[in-house]
C-alpha cells in the first residue's frame, strides 16, 4: 500500500512539473510576442514621424543623393555604416524589381570577416515590405551556418549617433528584434534550400548567378496597420 502511495504521489510530483514547465513556455513564448510587438510598435513610430516631416527612411538614409538603381552604389556613403565597437554594419542600395531599395546588414567574426545576416526590403514610401537571405555571391561574405548566425543576431546593435539621423539606425536595431522569430526562420529555410541544392546538382550553390534570394518573407507592416 505504501508502494503504491509513493509510485502515485510520483506521478502527481511529474504530472505537476510537467505542467508547470508548460506553462513556464506559454509565458515565455507571451513575452517574446510582447517583445515583438512593442519594437514593431516603435518602427511604425518612426516611419510615422518621419512622415509628419515630409521625409521618408529611404530618404534619409540616401542623405541627399540621387536615386541610382545600380546595385554598385550603396547609400549613405560608399562604406556604408560601420559601428567599429560592435562590428555590426549596413548599407541601403537599389537594383532588384518590387521594391525600392533595401538594407543589407553584417556581423564581422574574429578574423574582421563580413558575414551577411538579413536584407531589408523598402518600399518608396520608406515602408519595410520583406525580409530576406541572400546567396553568398551577392555580397562576398563568410557563408556561416543558421545556429551561428542565430547567436550572432541576439546581440545585433549599431550605435545610432554614428548618423546626422538616429531614426534610419534605430529602425534597423528594432527590425532584429521586431522580427527575431521570422529572420530565425529565414536562416533555417535558407540553410535547408543549401543542403536540397548540393544533393541535387552535387556541389555547393553559392557561385550560382541564377540563385539571388534563398529565402524571405513578406511583411506588411505599414503606417495604420500592425
Amino acid at each position: 500500500m505504501k508502494r503504491r502511495q509513493f509510485v502515485k504521489s510520483g506521478f502527481i510530483l511529474i504530472a505537476a512539473f510537467a505542467a508547470g514547465s508548460k506553462l513556464a513556455i506559454l509565458n515565455a513564448a507571451e513575452r517574446t510576442a510582447d517583445l515583438a510587438q512593442d519594437y514593431k510598435t516603435k518602427i511604425l513610430g518612426i516611419i510615422k514621424s518621419l512622415k509628419k516631416e515630409g521625409s521618408s527612411l529611404v530618404a534619409k538614409v540616401m542623405n541627399g543623393r540621387k536615386y541610382e538603381f545600380d546595385p554598385y552604389t550603396h547609400y549613405p556613403n560608399d562604406g556604408g555604416i560601420k559601428d567599429k565597437t560592435t562590428g555590426f554594419q549596413l548599407f541601403f542600395h537599389a537594383h532588384r524589381e518590387d521594391e525600392y531599395g533595401h538594407f543589407h546588414t553584417f556581423a564581422t567574426d574574429e578574423n574582421n570577416e563580413l558575414i551577411h545576416l538579413i536584407l531589408i526590403s523598402m518600399n518608396a514610401q520608406g515602408e519595410l515590405i520583406g525580409l530576406a537571405t541572400v546567396n553568398r555571391w551577392v555580397t562576398g561574405d563568410k557563408y556561416v551556418k543558421a545556429d551561428r548566425l542565430k547567436e550572432l543576431i541576439k546581440s545585433f546593435h549599431i550605435n545610432p549617433d554614428l548618423y546626422k539621423d538616429k531614426r534610419v539606425i534605430e529602425f534597423v536595431n528594432y527590425i532584429f528584434k521586431a522580427y527575431k522569430t521570422e529572420i530565425e526562420k529565414l536562416f533555417d529555410q535558407r540553410d535547408e534550400w543549401i543542403m536540397k541544392y548540393a544533393k541535387t546538382y552535387y556541389k555547393e550553390p553559392f557561385e550560382d548567378r541564377d540563385y539571388e534570394i534563398l529565402s524571405s518573407k513578406k511583411i506588411f507592416l505599414k503606417a495604420g496597420k500592425l
